[in-house]
């Protein structure tokens, strides 16, 4: 199960970040703000970062899904997307590379999700036909517009709003309404990736005030990730086996589990006792561990224009 998306991450405002990302907005009082555009293909199976993209705000993360669509090969995975890629276009691009996928369309901005609104049926296949600018997109990409067979699926959620995913899962004897709930929630973990990657990793304070600077930080930090991951993965299995008999399920803690790893990452690269150290990693993670409390969920935080930004020599 692959998810992609793509925020935004605040950059230092250096002569040399605006001349290369450009300056995105100003605050009253004058002072700039630079952004670059970052895109992530996510398992959220393994929590491996599948590839991870940064480039300049004009490039859209429908960009960088393109360009990591075409370096990445053709696999049983399921592309899990959000609203934000909800577009004739990107369904036709994934259907022409043989891929499946799961994504939500918008009710409002969607004319072919206002139509499925309005069909009484909550799960159905059908053939979606592009309107004139979904058409002129797909030109643009060197795409045909011929219409393409989707399952919809709707799905009601705790709010009263109803969401509309669009897949290319057909079997409808084997995968049920309830599966594609299920299916379409573990696009989350993307959003637990970005949590990790930027308040957990400060992703944000960058050291470096050049864009080549920027870019190898931002490489760091996605290897970083990974290799928590892979690390974590086996303490994870003794953390299941240790608290088996408890009420709750518990999980190891991501940040001190990256902290321990941080902390003897020059050992690690050096290749210095390598059995030794991994097993003493992994004694440390499984010393430190969290309950998994599931189905809870948290208003979000009204976003900001300007986010406040740190001094960069603060750590």
């Amino acid at each position: 199960m692959i998810a992609g998306d793509g925020p935004a991450a605040s950059l230092p405002p250096s002569k040399q970040i605006k001349e290369y990302f450009g300056i995105h907005s100003s605050n009253d009082d004058g002072i700039n703000n630079c952004l670059a555009q970052i895109f992530m293909l996510y398992d959220v199976c393994t929590n491996l970062v599948i590839d991870g993209r940064m480039s300049k705000m004009e490039d859209a993360e429908k960009i960088l899904l393109k360009n990591s669509l075409i370096d990445l090969p053709v696999t049983h995975s399921i592309f899990l997307l959000d609203r934000g890629f909800g577009q004739f276009h990107i369904c036709k691009r994934l259907l022409n590379q043989e891929r499946d996928f799961c994504i939500r369309i918008s009710n409002s901005t969607s004319t072919f999700g206002s139509e499925a609104l309005k069909n009484p049926l909550n799960d159905f296949i059908t053939y979606c036909t592009p309107i004139r600018k979904e058409m002129d997109t797909c030109k643009e990409h060197e795409m045909d517009c011929e219409p393409i067979r989707v399952s919809v699926s709707k799905i009601k959620l705790k709010t009263g709003e109803i969401e509309v995913l669009v897949s290319t899962l057909y079997d409808m004897d084997t995968i049920r309404l309830g599966d594609m709930c299920e299916l379409y929630s573990l696009r989350w973990g993307i959003e637990e990736g970005y949590k990790k990657l930027k308040p957990k990793m400060k992703l944000e304070q960058f050291g470096s005030r050049k864009p080549e600077g920027i870019f190898q930080e931002f490489e760091a930090h996605l290897f970083m990730m990974n290799l928590v991951s892979i690390i974590g993965k086996v303490a994870q299995e003794e953390v299941e086996e240790k608290c088996s008999k408890r009420k709750r399920k518990y999980k190891y803690n991501w940040q001190n589990a990256c902290r321990f790893i941080r902390n003897k990452m020059v050992s690690l690269l050096n290749l210095l006792d390598i059995e030794y150290l991994i097993e003493q990693l992994i004694t440390l993670i499984i010393s430190s561990i969290v309950a998994i409390r599931p189905d809870r969920s948290f208003p979000r935080s009204p976003l900001r224009k300007n986010k406040t930004r740190l001094h960069q020599t603060y750590k």
